[in-house]
């Protein structure tokens, strides 16, 4: 069989680290291996019930035609009215929210409306993998900012400006962070919205981790007064409402940046799940329910993250970043002997945990774990990571 010549749109594109290894992890425990997954961005946990009712009322009641691109009326309306209630923002317009099938998309379109060849968009690291990739299928080229340990992973205005260059268009946020969990104050999220306004930088700012912060809240730059009008907030239903499958995410910008989008998406997907659209209605809509569900999964994870932490400190050879938000462990191998990647690997054949590698994260040495398991699960995992480091 000849070889495919692919074409230079695709020449580059690698399959997704993160769900290959997921991947690998489910097909082991299909074939009866006992794996303890921790490897996967998502909670383990059923959707609001309220949310998912009214996903299923909407196909009972046949509401399954095509949904509008943009997203259904009344989804956009919730979607500004919950950034109205949980945000400093004070005015959102629907007509500046677009829905689309998880917040992935929604970044694709923003990095493809924006950013052409030639021009460059800043990376902190480490970074969520799809960061990267997308810049590059939108043509243009990715810059990696570097964060540290000790500077607890998040970049600086001075990490930023060491990066930038003549060229520079962009700005990918993400706080919390995925791997690492670590949030930006907001001080140093006003002075690096300030500097991205100075030089013209679009702010891309992934939060879809935003209500998942231990202790203070994580703040939004719709908190930030001095954001300035290049700035696109990116969330969805996936992880503070645990409802990944659903396919929901969505943007929010400059109403000529959106109608961009738009016109894409219309062109590539349309418009996202009808049902899905509904079911996110209802887990964004009615606040009373929404906050309560919100609370009860952040009480559960915080016991889990409180439960790990303490489990770590226990363990020689891999030491766990305390993370202020998200869903993750990150632990960083103190005895390098190596590749990170080979850990996993070796962690998954010998004591049948999941976990992913810090490489894709731009971070190797790093080992990033999901805790947002049921109890008993995180507690075995644990012990099987212990025994494996001892």
């Amino acid at each position: 069989m000849p070889v495919t010549q692919f074409s230079p749109n695709v020449a580059r594109l690698e399959a997704s680290a993160t769900l290959v290894l997921a991947a690998r992890a489910r097909k082991l425990r299909a074939a009866g291996v006992p794996v303890v997954d921790l490897s996967a961005g998502e909670p383990q946990y059923p959707a609001p019930p309220f949310a998912a009712r009214a996903g299923i009322r909407a196909v009972e009641e046949g509401k399954t035609g095509y949904p509008p691109t943009s997203g259904l009326p009344e989804l956009r309306e919730a979607i500004a009215r919950y950034l109205r209630e949980t945000t400093a923002a004070g005015t959102v317009d629907p007509d500046a929210v677009i829905v689309s099938a998880g917040v992935k998309q929604s970044l694709f379109n923003c990095c493809y409306a924006l950013f052409g060849a030639g021009e460059e968009v800043l990376v902190p690291s480490p970074f969520w993998p799809s960061y990267t990739t997308i810049v590059r299928l939108a043509g243009a080229e990715p810059v990696i900012a570097e964060t540290t340990w000790d500077g607890g992973f998040v970049p600086t205005v001075e990490d930023l400006e060491a990066a930038r260059t003549a060229r520079t268009r962009g700005l990918m946020l993400n706080s919390p962070g995925n791997p690492t969990g670590a949030v930006i104050p907001s001080g140093l999220l006003r002075e690096i919205m300030t500097w991205a306004e100075r030089h013209g930088i679009w702010v891309l700012s992934d939060e879809i981790y935003r209500r998942l912060a231990y202790g203070a809240p994580a703040p939004s730059v719709f908190d930030i007064a001095e954001r300035g009008e290049r700035t696109i907030l990116l969330d969805g239903v996936s992880k503070a409402f645990c409802m990944p499958g659903f396919r929901i995410g969505y943007a929010v910008g400059p109403t000529d940046v959106v109608r961009k989008m738009a016109d894409l998406q219309g062109q590539t997907t349309s418009g996202a799940v009808g049902p899905s659209q509904h079911a996110a209605t209802a887990a964004l809509g009615e606040s009373a329910p929404r906050e309560a569900f919100v609370a009860d999964l952040l009480s559960r994870l915080s016991e889990l993250r409180e439960l790990g932490l303490s489990r770590f400190a226990e363990i020689d050879g891999i030491e766990a970043f305390p993370p202020d938000g998200a869903l993750y462990f990150y632990g960083r191998i103190t005895d390098r002997v190596a590749t990170s990647l080979d850990v996993a690997e070796r962690l998954l054949a010998d004591a049948q945990v999941a976990c992913m590698p810090g490489e894709p994260f731009g971070s190797p040495g790093h080992l990033r774990f999901n805790f947002a398991v049921e109890r008993e699960v995180l507690e075995e995992g644990l012990e099987r990571i212990a025994g494996f480091f001892g």
